[in-house]
């Protein structure tokens, strides 16, 4: 389970080719996953890097919530004064130099905003390459089991001949153990 495909080959070296696509699948996944944090990481720095220079405000170690308001919202004031009118008093912030942002330009809002939700969406399909892995490990598993067990009790198939009043013949039994 560890290594998928090694398993068979530890069955059947000769003959593994199954084994063979449970690994080429694992390493193909590892890459897909490797390849997607950092695809994330790196749009997620473009955008910390476009709100400095843009916006005016260092968004390193800043909580979800705060980078959110940043993209939806020109500056700080107009997002405070939003949530006073929606009555959402828990969530306002501070008015505190730090805490302050003003996009130079709207586009410039809407391209942050464009690279986060990417960054996002990016690194909310590393659980479902995860979870492949480990699909991927159980079938390999179960099969490389059911591999060997079937190589230890091959079907039996015996042929009898037969003779009775209408004639001779030949009855074929084939049997299986579960």
């Amino acid at each position: 389970m560890i290594v998928p495909g090694w398993g068979h080959y530890y069955i059947d070296s000769d003959n593994w080719t199954r084994g063979k696509y449970h690994l080429a699948s694992d390493a193909i996944l590892f890459l897909s996953y490797f390849g997607l944090d950092a695809r994330s990481s790196n749009l997620q720095s473009q955008s910390y890097t476009l709100a400095n220079l843009r916006a005016g405000i260092d968004l390193q170690d800043r909580s979800r919530t705060f980078r959110l308001a940043v993209g939806d919202f020109p500056d700080l004031q107009t997002y405070n004064d939003h949530l006073l009118r929606t009555r959402n008093w828990h969530r306002l912030i501070d008015d505190v130099p730090e805490n302050r942002w003003n996009w130079s330009a709207e586009s410039d809002r809407r391209e942050y905003r464009d690279l986060r939700q990417t960054s996002d969406r990016t690194r909310q399909q590393l659980p479902a390459i995860i979870s492949l892995l480990v699909v991927n490990r159980v079938i390999s598993g179960l099969s490389a089991f059911v591999r060997a067990r079937d190589m230890a009790n091959p079907p039996e198939a015996r042929i009898i001949p037969v003779s009775d009043s209408y004639g001779t013949g030949y009855t074929a039994t084939i049997s299986f153990r579960f």
